[in-house]
């Protein structure tokens, strides 16, 4: 019985020691863990144990290491900062990523854009300049002449070419880089004539308020015929209606400007570059002598500008019934009889500048004449324009067949 009473003592101390490093007990493990009770008996208990029985000995318990102090738990509007602190964070650094992406491929397509501008360019070239072959081919063969030499002229630069060959008789400094004010809207008539439909309705933009100092005075939301515009354009020089029609074909100014460069390569006018329809000063717009004898050398074989042109004088009618009388600005239009055409042309910059053609005896002659001065502009023209229509000119004679071998 004393054995069973010291197993039970050592029970108990076992699930005490076990209590100690596990935490303390729920009740029902409390209670499940006290020692049961051992009934009384008659017998005496013996309280020490026989000699030959070794004394019983309890296990040292060992010690139970203290609990770690838990860590302070910080308040939760730190918590909440410290959170938004690192996803702001990370979304920034995301944010970064992505802008150094969409650089990079922006980079790349504008790279992309700019080589395929770039071909753009070189097969629009390339047809301009086969496109000015087959008209090379189509024009009659050259001729020999002869005659005295040409007059002295005041005007800065100045070509003389043939109406029907564009063969040239002379040539002053044509080759120079200038502005060449209003003759270019000869271009523009070309581009417009050439697109047709000249008795359809076009309508006039909110741009004409913006240009100036020569206007017709059209007024916005106003519908003209092309043609209409066409006579003011070329017998009084509008500014508005340069810009009326530029915009009803290509729908901006810059739209058209980029007609006007093409057109002008197709026709071997590389030396220009055009900004405007109209001729007013523009940074990077110029042209030259010889490029615009050619540009005017299409203008004279379009019939509907050619009738134009010879025209001294118009009556405009407006939308309201109002009538504006224009009288062309070409002087030697009405001081030479063999003149019939073509534009005038003034800015500061450019000077007075005038194209003028001629017919005489079936000879056709233009005569450009930019940067100049009054009167010199109108003398200096009329005299260019009666010695080319006088040169004696002959066709020449056909080359000798290439001998077979």
């Amino acid at each position: 019985m004393a054995a069973d009473r010291l197993d039970s003592r050592f029970v108990a101390l076992l699930l005490f020691a076990v209590w100690l490093s596990a935490g303390p007990l729920s009740a029902q493990e409390k209670k499940a863990a006290e020692p049961k009770a051992v009934p009384r008996t008659e017998e005496p208990v013996a309280t020490e144990r026989p000699a030959t029985e070794p004394a019983a000995t309890t296990p040292p318990v060992p010690p139970t290491p203290a609990p770690a102090a838990p860590a302070p738990t910080p308040p939760p509007a730190e918590t909440k900062k410290d959170f938004l602190e690192k996803l702001a964070d990370n979304l920034s650094k995301r944010a970064r990523a992505l802008a150094e992406r969409e650089r990079v491929a922006g980079e790349r397509e504008k790279a992309l854009s700019e080589r395929e501008q770039a071909l753009r360019e070189r097969e629009s070239l390339l047809e301009a300049r086969e496109n000015l072959v087959r008209r090379r081919e189509q024009l009659p063969p050259p001729q020999s002449w002869h005659g005295p030499e040409a007059p002295k002229i005041v005007g800065k630069y100045a070509t003389v070419i043939d109406g029907r060959t564009m063969q040239i008789y002379y040539e002053k400094d044509a080759m120079e880089k200038t502005p060449v004010a209003s003759t270019q809207k000869l271009l523009t008539a070309l581009i417009v004539a050439n697109e047709g439909d000249l008795d359809g309705e076009a309508t006039v933009p909110e741009d004409v308020l913006r240009v100036e100092p020569t206007v017709i005075g059209l007024k916005p939301g106003q519908t003209y015929t092309r043609r209409e515009l066409l006579r003011a354009l070329l017998i009084r020089s509008g500014n508005d209606v340069a810009a009326t029609l530029a915009i009803d074909s290509a729908g901006s100014i810059e739209a058209f400007a980029d007609k006007m460069n093409h057109f002008a390569r197709s026709l071997g006018a590389e030396n220009s570059h055009f900004i405007n329809p109209h001729g007013l000063p523009a940074e990077g717009q110029y042209s030259c002598a010889h490029d615009m004898a050619l540009i005017a050398f299409e203008a004279y074989q379009i019939p509907d500008i050619r009738e134009i042109v010879k025209m001294k004088t118009s009556t405009f009618v407006f939308e309201d019934g109002t009538t504006r009388e224009l009288y062309n600005t070409n002087s030697v239009l009405t001081s030479n009889p063999a003149c019939n055409g073509m534009k005038t042309g003034f800015t500061y910059a450019a000077g007075h500048c005038l194209i003028s053609s001629g017919e005489k005896d079936g000879q056709d002659r233009i005569v450009v004449m930019i940067k100049s001065s009054k009167p010199y502009v109108w003398t200096d023209s009329s005299k260019l324009l009666d010695w080319a229509l006088n040169l004696e000119v002959s066709p020449a004679a056909p080359e000798p067949l290439a001998q077979i071998p």
